[in-house]
């Protein structure tokens, strides 16, 4: 068990660093690009906003796996 949770950990800060480098490319952020629109929003604005979003299901997903069942309270 504690390996494959170690395993899950691991791809999950693999995805976490691929999703950073991403976000400073210009897959994300694009020069001078206002179009096309994503859900209203410049796309450079809703790709950042998608981005956190992914960052925030990221960081759910280790909470979850390294969920400690003795506290120290």
């Amino acid at each position: 068990m504690k390996k494959r949770r170690v395993a899950l950990l691991k791809i999950l800060d693999g995805l976490a660093l691929l999703t950073f480098i991403a976000s400073f490319s210009p897959l994300v952020t694009p020069k001078h690009v206002a179009e096309p629109f994503i859900l209203g929003l410049p796309y450079t604005l809703g790709a950042g906003l998608l981005v956190s979003f992914l960052f925030v299901i990221l960081a759910y997903l280790v909470s979850i796996i390294n969920k400690e069942e003795n506290h120290a309270d």
